[in-house]
């Protein structure tokens, strides 16, 4: 299709759009992303550029990626033990295509649904088993609804040709959504806050690139034709501009005169711009603050350990959840959900953050004194990739019960025989 017919596509039907609509609408389709008022245009990759919000992309991508993710079998009256024969244990754990690594692959499709909220896989299905999952490029996907109401996806291939896929085909793990359908583009909803980041950036750097220090007013007591006007320019353009003359001594001829303007760097307030930016990017990347090393000074307070807790629990986990939750529903038949198979991210080590506090979790969960443990030394030991240890597979009642057995009662201690002395 031409880029006529492209555009013309794009905007049928656009009557009564504001102005605003129709210029979003050509930087998104000619890959500009989206017109901020601040004056750059916001797209992934400018978006990016921002160090708050690459900051917090990383943070929710790594935290996805590095934390193991398992596939599991539970049958009713059983203990739930590692589904290696099946073969998405294989996809989850050790090879989902044949390029990329478990945790490549995850921090691919995460960093994609931070910056979308939408990630996209072909499922490469071999004789009715899924034999890989193939990540697609977030932009190059168009979610739709058939006049039933039935998704399907639209995908363009790099060379322009499309493809339509049904939900058996693709893959689709969504963040925020309005429809349901999609995911709701961060970098859209953060488009100001992001295009006023790129414009402080921009001024502060133009700002150090002319001395660090506004211009002034060179002025001289005749009148200047355009030749001396250039070269004037020139003169002052080589040798007082830019951070390598700082400081020099201004030496100018025919009377003229250098007067500087009285504002500085800190009347601009780009410090507290800056310190607003962070805050509204993480504020709608739901990211605290102090997850991207921001305040500084917070790490040094016992508060910090709390709001580390709070991130773990009120970023990640989501983001733990909807990766599982896709990959019961796409990855695995109904009948062997129903069978007991599931997904699950191995996030309780992740989630106890401190040392102080991993020894507490495994204390209350081992019992004793007090409350009933529900974890067995030997699980405790597992979290830390230990081996077992032999008589380490009882759960423990208070310390007056004794060990629990698998009965869930409590195992009295056996009386031994007594001795001709105790007779």
């Amino acid at each position: 299709m031409s880029l006529f017919g492209a555009i013309a596509r794009e905007f049928k039907g656009t009557d009564g759009l504001t102005w605003g609509q129709i210029n979003d609408l050509w930087s998104g389709l000619l890959g500009g992303g989206y017109q901020s008022k601040s004056g750059p245009a916001v797209g992934w990759k400018s978006a990016l550029r921002a160090t708050t919000f690459l900051a917090c992309t990383r943070r929710i991508a790594e935290a996805v990626s590095t934390v193991p993710t398992k596939l599991y079998l539970k049958r009713e009256g059983q203990t739930r033990q590692l589904a290696v024969d099946h073969p998405f244990y294989e996809i989850l754990d050790s090879e989902p295509n044949e390029w990329q690594d478990p945790l490549q692959f995850k921090e691919t499709l995460a960093v994609h649904c931070a910056v979308t909220n939408n990630a996209y896989a072909f499922k490469n299905i071999v004789r009715g088993k899924l034999v890989e999952l193939i990540p697609i490029i977030p932009t190059h996907v168009q979610p739709k609804w058939t006049a039933d109401r039935t998704p399907y996806y639209i995908v363009t291939a790099p060379d322009g040709s499309q493809e339509k896929f049904t939900t058996d085909e693709i893959l689709h793990i969504r963040g925020l959504s309005w429809d349901g359908l999609k995911g709701m583009d961060a970098v859209a909803l953060l488009q100001e806050p992001l295009g006023l980041a790129l414009a402080a950036e921009q001024t502060h750097a133009m700002l150090h690139a002319h001395g660090a220090r506004p211009s002034g007013i060179v002025s001289v007591t005749k009148n200047l034709d355009e030749k001396e006007l250039i070269r004037l320019a020139a003169w002052v353009k080589k040798h007082y501009t830019g951070l390598d003359n700082v400081s020099r001594v201004m030496i100018l001829d025919n009377d003229a005169k250098f007067t500087p303007f009285d504002m500085k760097g800190v009347d601009a307030q780009h410090i507290e711009l800056r310190k607003f930016e962070i805050e509204t990017i993480c504020h709608g990347m739901g990211v605290l603050p102090i997850a991207i090393g921001y305040p500084a000074e917070m790490a040094a307070r016992a508060a910090a350990e709390t709001l580390i807790s709070m991130h773990l629990v009120h970023t990640i986990r989501p983001w733990h959840r909807r990766f599982e939750k896709a990959f019961d529903r796409q990855c695995l038949t109904r009948a062997e959900r129903k069978e007991g198979y599931y997904t699950k991210f191995i996030d309780g080590e992740f989630l106890r953050a401190t040392a102080k506090d991993r020894a507490e979790y495994n204390k209350v969960a081992l019992g004793g004194a007090g409350n009933v443990g529900w974890a067995r030394i030997n699980d405790v030991r597992g979290w830390d990739d230990m081996d077992e240890i032999e008589g380490g597979n009882h759960t423990y009642a208070p310390i007056n019960a004794g060990p629990v057995g698998p009965d869930g009662v409590p195992i009295a201690p056996q009386a031994k025989p007594a001795t001709p002395e105790q007779k």
